[in-house]
């Protein structure tokens, strides 16, 4: 092999006096996929956010193709061919895909008197990215109408469009199904072969190893190690991540189930869910999944009374609902984690504990005047607790992944939830901070608090729950109990092939 195509050397940086990357050294080769792994607050996203312009070093150089590069802002970057697909989606909704993928870039059709965009082009090029990917969406489609992993596809084709040589993907596999994650390694390997880069930043160590070549790991903003991703074990990876070793992956907690708190009978929304039944009893951690659409998500948000109305009945504690709000939800002590990017769940500009006491105003005021003093008194508290890694007034968008679950948590838990609706409550956060989130969940088993716990990760549905329901098509296809639940099982189910096989029969 030649040289180094991209050479960060001795890059240090600070945030409000504390170093957070400490004469980092980051060698990477052309056409080669790198990953950088660690826990949160490793310094991985701080490190390619310095790549990509979005901060700027303190001290050391950046060289690519042998030459010092001067990256002041995100332009620079792209210019230079650089460009980084953030962990929380960057589009814009109201957009269609087209006009996303080539914003500020159109192609342009020259005339005497003036310059006009040439959308024929736009929609032609954008086709073939889409066809080349082969999703099976239009260039007109608006952004907002897109599902998570559909979004992530549409950035991937823009860093393409963009003829990058280095594309920076930060945890690009969460939300994403087995299926789309396979599509996507296809699209990583395809784009190696015409030499672009790509920096693979990621949790999940079984990817890692399946799509990198080389990896460096980074522990409290150094690099402990720089190896062949192939020849690594995980053990040995965690152990270098944390420090120490993990001996327990998935500690889960055996406690008495006990009453029925929740059942849902032939519940229905809008065709997207249809037929669903199931019961759910305090101490037990219910998991449900299905491939991308297969209506995962709205059954968690009809159950909270975000989509309504519905069809069918849903019983809280033996009393029906045959329609629910929010309020009404959260008076009956049903919650709702959402695990898709912290700005659907905190409020990101405000404090821990404003995030904390939004769900329960009433507990910390009196006459109509919030009593600040107790709320920082609550918001100590859950920070020992929880071990939120975190000073006591800092705002929720300067967490870290692992420790924005942990204040959504705390949000729940101070609104005296009995019923938790968590979604992928792991996704995006590194091995440390997930048994600290598994804890969590333990504690709440312990004090009767019933979980649906919703998962595209199969190993942790498979390590935590008690029993796992399996969605297709908007529809409960089949249900396992731990014991006899695999990862082939429930994907099998998940992909339909229960449903082909009897199609195939009645023919």
């Amino acid at each position: 092999m030649l040289g180094y195509f991209l050479e960060m050397k001795n890059i240090t940086k600070k945030f409000s006096g504390n170093a957070v990357l400490k004469k980092i050294n980051l060698f990477v080769y052309r056409g080669e996929v790198h990953a950088l792994v660690g826990e949160n607050g490793a310094g991985k996203s701080t490190l390619m956010k310095i790549l990509a312009g979005v901060y700027q070093p303190d001290s050391g150089e950046i060289f690519i193709d042998g030459k010092q590069a001067v990256i002041l802002n995100p332009r620079q970057a792209q210019d230079l061919g650089i460009s980084m697909i953030f962990q929380d989606i960057s589009l814009f909704p109201e957009l269609t895909v087209a006009e996303n993928i080539f914003l500020q870039r159109e192609p342009l059709k020259k005339t005497r008197l003036l310059r006009l965009i040439d959308w024929q082009k736009v929609y032609q090029d954008t086709q073939k990215y889409l066809e080349y990917l082969g999703l099976t969406l239009t260039p007109q489609t608006l952004v907002k109408t897109l599902t998570i992993a559909e979004q992530k596809f549409v950035e991937i084709i823009k860093a393409l469009s963009q003829k990058s040589r280095i594309i920076i993907m930060d945890e690009p596999t969460t939300a994403l199904t087995e299926r789309e994650i396979d599509m996507l390694f296809k699209v990583i390997r395809d784009v190696k072969k015409l030499g672009v880069t790509v920096i693979f930043i990621s949790h999940r160590l079984e990817e890692v190893r399946r799509i990198a070549d080389s990896l460096t790991i980074l522990r409290d903003g150094e690099v402990v190690e720089t190896s062949s991703a192939k020849n690594l074990e995980i053990d040995h990876i965690i152990k270098m991540m944390a420090g120490k070793e993990m001996e327990d992956r998935y500690p889960k907690l055996r406690v008495k189930i006990g009453k029925e708190v929740l059942k849902v009978e032939n519940l229905g929304y809008n065709d997207r869910i249809k037929n669903i039944c199931f019961s759910l009893k305090s101490g037990e951690i219910l998991g449900i999944t299905g491939l991308s659409g297969a209506g995962r998500r709205t059954l968690a948000k009809t159950l909270f009374g975000i989509c309504r109305p519905f069809e069918g009945k849903i019983f809280i504690n033996d009393r029906l609902y045959r329609s629910i709000t929010p309020d009404l939800a959260i008076k009956n002590g049903l919650c709702y984690l959402t695990g898709i990017g912290a700005r659907e769940s905190l409020i990101l500009k405000m404090n821990i504990p404003e995030n904390i006491t939004l769900t329960n105003l009433s507990r910390v005021s009196e006459k109509g005047f919030l009593i600040r003093t107790e709320e920082l008194r609550i918001a100590k508290d859950f920070i020992k607790r929880l071990e939120i890694k975190a000073e006591e007034r800092e705002t929720a968008q300067n967490l870290s992944g692992g420790n924005q679950k942990k204040l959504l948590f705390a949000k729940w838990l101070f609104a005296n939830a009995k019923i938790m609706i968590i979604e992928e409550p792991t996704s995006g956060i590194d091995i440390s901070s997930k048994v600290d989130i598994y804890n969590i969940i333990n504690e709440l088993l312990r004090s009767g608090v019933a979980i649906i716990l919703i998962s595209s990760d199969l190993s942790e549905l498979i390590g935590m729950c008690d029993r796992i329901l399996v969605m297709y098509n908007g529809e409960i296809r089949k249900e396992f109990s731990r014991s006899e639940a695999t990862q082939e099982k429930i994907l099998f189910y998940a992909s339909g092939g229960e449903y082909a096989i009897k199609k195939h029969n009645q023919s």
